[in-house]
């Protein structure tokens, strides 16, 4: 392409030579012969150019980590022309995957299509714009190129995974040791919802001897939520305990535990609010029901460690807002002596505080104070430390304790 570029420079400059100090009717028609065969192909090209139309096929469902979709994009030839040499190349694989995929080199028919696709896993929850489409367009002689980007104006938004808890079991510290319980700031004692068999780890206290008796099997009680159970989910972000988060492993890691609660929540029907940060601005969002999902499966697909305020500054304003009696959960990838005595705080105004503490031991992220944690087990204050391997749903519902 180089040299058919030199040799066309060469002869257009003795051509020009030619008219100019030769003249003659030979020398201009073979002159403007030499234009006419360099200005088609750019015709030609702006042609095809504006008659090159593209769209972006992606799926319309919701979408969670570990999905495997089918993306990829058409191109319309439109224009009557033949297209010798078209060379597209995407950023969606890029924007998802992180990988690079080469350009595709093709040619196009007159009106025809070119369809493209792949089938990708998603591997991280987030929202993601897929980016432009870049064309390059030459003649057959490769003397001229032109370029040109189609907007792709869609985005996929990737919902973290939903972790379900069968149960929900607090450990709470006492002299004797350590006691794993069903949360009773829940239940209302008062009032059966359903019947089961008994689970390892149930207390005897919720056995139904009449019917144990009658069936021969030991059967246990569900008690209903109590009408005024509230709980208040409190996520830290504060955008310092995240300045070192590798591949975002503390973010991730957050997420899982936050929905985790806030699924367990909705599914039991239990009033819950979530308040965290997005960037300098407040995030509050309340539920009451497993159709109440969305909006909080949205804000974790979102969720980043860039949180301006302070975390503690955050919480005090709204902890005056929340019911007495309630369930506080904070979940934080920072438990210092501050945020113990929050919690020791929260006890004595009548709240329940419960504490989940992330950390990422491999690349030393997250901070947990020993003697902070110890002294909020004296106060029985329910702590679970949760480190970036750890299974969460094993931890939540105390399954190895």
């Amino acid at each position: 392409m180089i040299n058919n570029k030199k040799v066309l420079m060469l002869v257009g400059l003795l051509l020009l030579f030619a008219v100019v100090f030769v003249g003659g009717v030979m020398p201009y028609f073979i002159f403007y012969v030499f234009l006419l065969t360099l200005l088609f192909p750019v015709f030609h090209n702006l042609v095809v150019l504006g008659g090159l139309k593209g769209t972006v096929q992606m799926p319309k469902d919701s979408l969670y980590i570990g999905d495997q979709i089918n993306l990829g994009y058409r191109l319309e030839n439109r224009s009557i022309f033949y297209v010798p040499f078209l060379e597209v190349q995407s950023a969606i694989s890029k924007r998802l995957t992180g990988k690079i995929d080469p350009p595709e080199i093709t040619s196009m028919e007159s009106k025809s299509d070119f369809v493209r696709g792949q089938s990708i896993t998603l591997k991280r929850r987030g929202y993601y714009e897929l980016g432009d489409i870049e064309i390059v367009l030459r003649d057959v002689f490769r003397l001229f190129s032109f370029k040109k980007r189609i907007a792709t104006e869609g985005a996929l938004l990737v919902y973290p995974e939903v972790i379900n808890l069968s149960s929900f079991e607090i450990t709470a510290s006492q002299q004797l040791g350590e006691l794993r319980v069903f949360d009773p700031a829940f239940e209302d004692k008062s009032r059966i919802a359903s019947l089961r068999g008994y689970q390892e780890g149930d207390s005897m206290k919720r056995v139904h001897w009449s019917m144990t008796a009658k069936k021969g099997d030991i059967i246990v009680k569900n008690y209903e939520n109590r009408g005024d159970t509230h709980v208040a989910l409190i996520v830290d972000n504060e955008i310092h305990h995240y300045l070192r988060d590798e591949d975002r492993r503390l973010e991730d890691k957050v997420v899982d535990a936050a929905l985790c609660m806030t699924n367990y929540c909705l599914t039991h029907n239990i009033k819950m609010t979530l308040d965290t940060q997005r960037g300098e601005f407040p995030l509050h969002i309340t539920g009451h029901q497993k159709s109440d999902l969305k909006p909080f499966l949205e804000a974790f697909a979102l969720f980043q460690g860039n949180g301006k305020q302070d975390f503690k500054a955050f919480m005090i304003p709204r902890l005056n807002t929340i019911p007495k009696g309630s369930t506080v959960i904070v979940v934080t990838p920072n438990l210092n002596k501050e945020m113990g005595a929050q919690g020791i705080q929260l006890k004595m105004n009548n709240l329940n505080p419960l504490f989940i503490v992330i950390t990422d031991k491999k690349n030393k992220n997250g901070f947990v104070d020993p003697q902070v944690e110890k002294k909020l087990k004296q106060e029985n204050i329910s702590l679970y430390h949760i480190d970036y391997k750890t299974n969460i749903k094993e931890m939540l519902e105390a399954q190895n304790v």
